[in-house]
């Protein structure tokens, strides 16, 4: 159960009409609030709210597009989607950490995923590039990403040839 329930609460939850991921939080958001949480719903399209959204950035020197979530008393948040159990923990208070960032961009996917010398540069770029950024938790391998690109290639040719 929230510890804001007396008192207005500085919970929010600011989103946008069409974002992806705020269609994942939206339902995560209202369990909370069915359950005696008080998550303030701030929708973007507003021009208030978009002020009211800046002023807390402003004020705790945060950077965040949709879906943001944020204590207007504490500058706690969350920006972008975490999960359930994250938000879940925002809501109680709990410190919410950032993900760990790459330290460098990451190379450039090949032009053409069956020319063997792009593969070949995309693999050892990419593979340095994972070494340097091993803080990052669950990146794929080389042969994953290349795989699924040639997947999707492969379903747009089917499609094409189904019309």
């Amino acid at each position: 159960m929230s510890k804001k329930s007396k008192k207005e609460s500085t919970l929010y939850y600011f989103n946008s009409v069409g974002c992806a991921f705020c269609k994942q939080v939206e339902p995560v958001v209202d369990e909370l609030n069915s359950k005696g949480y008080q998550i303030n719903k701030v929708d973007l399209s507003d021009e208030n709210n978009r002020l009211f959204k800046e002023e807390i950035e402003q004020k705790f020197k945060l950077r965040c597009g949709t879906p943001f979530l944020v204590d207007s008393e504490t500058g706690n948040s969350i920006c972008g989607w975490r999960g359930e159990d994250t938000i879940q923990k925002w809501a109680d208070g709990e410190e919410i950490p950032e993900p760990p960032k790459p330290k460098s961009p990451a190379p450039l996917l090949p032009k053409d995923f069956y020319d063997e010398n792009e593969v070949k540069r995309f693999k050892e770029e990419y593979e340095k590039w994972v070494k340097e950024n091993e803080h990052i938790p669950g990146l794929q391998t080389s042969e994953e990403i290349i795989d699924k690109f040639r997947k999707g290639i492969e379903h747009k040719k089917k499609q094409k040839e189904s019309l």
